[in-house]
């Protein structure tokens, strides 16, 4: 099968790609702008695949030595740009026991690529580049940047990934020939999860739900046990203003141990306010996200006013924010249980 094939939806911007290369006018730089998750990186690696495939038909075969190399990372031609948070999360890179990973794509690594834009390519057709998350240059790094993009070799292919394009510098975006890339279907995302993991339909139906337009989060979704902490956090909610303060700090130790974990935590606690402020004014189910759980939402519906809902849904926010921005986990949910519960 073709490796093209085996991308979910955008066939525009494959066939935008695939005619480009068939004629032999290949832009020199592209900017994939788009959502988180879904599938910029996949079809960045199946056209650096087709550029380098050695099949003479179904081009990327995903078979050859070529597509197989660069599947596996190995290809000497293709590379890939992330920060080294990201090569560290991915396990492409050791982290330093004494700091912290940058989060930022560092200097260094885009002076490694003035080397491999003097030669010539060592075994492909084109040498490809893929910055993962190229928002996170900064600005000293997107000038320098602006070099390579501007002296750009008939055999080299720069593809920038963003799901913040506006983070980049106007003289960078212009260099690129852009490809906006959507969300998929709540539809195509559960026939992905059915048919990939084996899940039963109406639990993909809901993970396709909550991950809102990314495959990429929906498969992250379908290996956690985030519809279990949903019911536990809705459980909780029902009888929030029964709880006393002992309760309260107990439910707040329970989900404030890990940052990463409360802020998926507060994502879900969020969506589910958002059902029931939804349900409340009378929308159609369609418009739901928990839809396993919609008994639930018209009883919690039927029982608080909108008011509340939207205040509630704003100290999520709130609190989310602070996660962010480096708050105590336990602190943050205790603080938050507490003025969901006085408002």
């Amino acid at each position: 099968m073709s490796t093209y094939e085996s991308i979910l939806g955008h066939t525009r911007q494959i066939a935008q790609l695939d005619q480009a290369r068939r004629v032999e006018r290949v832009a020199h730089a592209y900017l994939f702008s788009g959502p988180d998750g879904v599938g910029k990186e996949l079809v960045a690696f199946a056209f650096a695949q087709a550029l380098n495939c050695e099949a003479a038909e179904n081009v990327p075969c995903g078979n050859c030595p070529s597509c197989m190399k660069i599947s596996k990372g190995g290809h000497p031609d293709v590379r890939l740009v992330a920060s080294e948070e990201e090569l560290v999360a991915r396990g492409l890179v050791e982290s330093e026991r004494k700091r912290a990973p940058s989060a930022q794509i560092r200097n260094a690594q885009l002076d490694e690529l003035a080397d491999l834009f003097r030669h010539r390519p060592y075994l492909g057709r084109y040498k490809v580049v893929i910055v993962v998350d190229a928002h996170k240059m900064n600005i000293n790094s997107q000038n320098r940047f602006l070099k390579t993009l501007e002296e750009p070799s008939s055999d080299s292919v720069i593809i920038l990934l963003t799901d913040r394009p506006n983070a980049l510098l106007s003289t960078v975006r212009s260099r690129c020939q852009s490809l906006e890339f959507g969300s998929i279907s709540r539809a195509a995302i559960s026939a992905e999860l059915q048919h990939k993991l084996g899940l039963a339909s109406d639990r993909a139906d809901v993970l396709a739900a909550m991950a809102q337009g990314s495959l990429g989060r929906a498969l992250f979704l379908a290996e956690s046990d985030v519809l279990e902490m949903r019911d536990r956090l809705v459980g909780s909610l029902t009888e929030l203003d029964n709880l006393d303060l002992e309760d309260i700090l107990s439910l707040a130790g329970e989900h404030g141990q890990n940052r990463l974990t409360l802020l998926e935590a507060l994502e879900m606690l969020e969506l589910w306010c958002r059902d029931v402020l939804v349900a409340a004014a009378g929308a159609g189910q369609q418009q739901l996200v928990n839809l396993d759980r919609l008994g639930w939402i018209d009883r919690q519906a039927a029982c608080t006013s909108l008011r509340r809902l939207l205040r509630w849904i704003e100290r999520i926010r709130l609190t989310r924010g602070q996660l962010k921005i480096n708050a105590n986990p336990r602190m943050a949910m205790e603080s938050l249980l507490l003025s969901m519960r006085s408002q």
